[in-house]
């Protein structure tokens, strides 16, 4: 019987396995005065607000006391 398995043969070469990765990682970050200022009256509303109801909750109950 024949052998079958057929011989390789290794050439020695060199190769130049180049695998170049460029990543840009760019983080913008933008903040416009407009946003902040409208941020800035929503926050001092709801303040406001809840000053206002805490002072009616507590004259209403100053008035059931008496």
């Amino acid at each position: 019987m024949p052998n079958d398995i057929q011989e390789t043969k290794s050439i020695p070469s060199s190769n130049n396995n180049k695998n170049t990765v460029k990543v840009n990682n760019n983080f913008n970050l933008t903040i416009n005065l407009g946003d902040s200022l409208n941020l800035l009256a929503l926050i001092g509303g709801i303040y406001v607000i809840r000053t206002l109801t805490k002072r009616n909750k507590q004259q209403k109950h100053k008035q059931e006391k008496m």
